[in-house]
């Protein structure tokens, strides 16, 4: 007997060039495109003042219409859930760098790097984080980003540039930089409060964002406020 699961990895399977093919169009379509491989802990469902004997998903929020308990602990955001394959593949592909940045940042930057990698730690069901020490895998595509701040970023992110392409440096107005980086060069910088953007370019461009929700720090303090609930652990 064929167990469900096996018919539907068959049809994953047959389906994964259409979909590909589907994600080239849209991107062709889109030339701007934005794929948020994150962990996030924003906006959580917290338990701060709520009955300790009841388990969460048999409360609700009297100041709201509908209380998501599906964000009582840390969750995945939506491109992870829709591109679930290509996510993998990103992991597979790029792991070894990543693996590498962590150890670069970890020598250059212990302070800063305990402190971050100190919210990885003690994730739901033990998971761990692809891109250590950080939560968070931003893929952006031909983008040219306006001036900003990341004021959702916990201190620091990283942006390490790729592809075949003559400008797009990344300008930092507080510091007065404007740092030409190549494929494969990368950056670290306190983004949370740091206006940055990067320049016009040539070629095909393309950047990993590397940054963790500083949400995160709810989940540490005290697990959103449900590490006192008798049903949480």
């Amino acid at each position: 007997m064929r167990h469900k699961q096996d018919y539907v990895d068959d049809q994953d399977s047959h389906d994964a060039p259409e979909v590909s093919e589907k994600l080239v169009e849209q991107t062709l379509s889109h030339p701007f495109q934005c794929l948020h491989f994150s962990l996030w802990n924003r906006y959580s469902t917290t338990g701060a003042g709520a009955p300790t004997h009841i388990h969460p998903h048999e409360m609700t929020r009297v100041d709201v219409s509908r209380t998501n308990h599906t964000q009582c602990l840390p969750y995945a955001s939506k491109d992870i859930l829709e591109h679930q394959e290509l996510y993998n593949n990103v992991q597979a592909t790029f792991s070894e760098l990543f693996e590498w940045l962590e150890h670069v940042m970890k020598t250059h930057l212990p302070e800063e790097y305990e402190v971050i990698v100190e919210l990885s730690q003690n994730l739901p069901g033990g998971e761990c984080s692809p891109v250590a020490p950080f939560l968070s895998l931003v893929i952006n595509l031909n983008v040219t980003t306006e001036a900003h701040r990341d004021r959702f970023d916990k201190d620091l992110c990283l942006v390490l540039p790729i592809g075949k392409f003559k400008g797009g440096a990344l300008v930092q107005f507080e510091q007065g930089l404007v740092l030409e980086l190549r494929c494969g060069d990368f950056v670290i910088f306190p983004s949370i409060d740091t206006t940055h953007f990067n320049l016009h370019y040539e070629g095909k461009r393309a950047s990993f964002v590397l940054h963790t929700d500083k949400g995160f720090d709810k989940w540490k303090e005290g697990r959103n406020g449900w590490a006192v609930n008798d049903h949480f652990h």
